[in-house]
């Protein structure tokens, strides 16, 4: 079925076993079984609020201004196994990753080996952090 270019509202696509909703001709989103999609971008007003959290699958959160705020919880860098006992809470929590190679010229970073924390530093090499 065509849309055409003034139409708002709803179409099911039965090849995708979805409904799609249309803004003036174009597809902005649709709901199926796993939820709901929006191809629009969220504006500086919206605020997510979920029960399990949200999930990027593909691509990346970008902040161009402003703070990333976590609030209560953690940081998780990779897929954290669970602690034995206690639980951190604010902290950052990263799995063993890969090292970086050669020197950062200008940013720095911060890592975790499979026994100490590490640092690199602008224009420097890998090296342990002190305890």
């Amino acid at each position: 079925m065509a849309v055409s270019s003034i139409h708002n509202g709803w179409r099911w696509d039965p090849s995708n076993s979805r409904l799609d909703f249309y803004y003036r001709g174009t597809r902005v989103g649709h709901i199926n079984a796993d939820g709901l999609y929006s191809a629009l971008l969220l504006n500086a007003a919206t605020t997510i609020t979920a029960g399990t959290g949200a999930t990027t699958t593909t691509g990346n959160n970008v902040n161009t201004a402003g703070d990333e705020r976590i609030t209560a919880g953690n940081l998780r860098l990779g897929v954290v196994s669970a602690f034995l006992t206690t639980e951190p809470t604010s902290a950052a929590v990263m799995k063993e990753g890969t090292a970086p190679a050669g020197a950062i010229a200008t940013s720095g970073a911060v890592f975790s080996s499979a026994t100490v924390m590490r640092k690199i530093i602008a224009g420097s090499t890998v090296s342990n952090i002190q305890a």
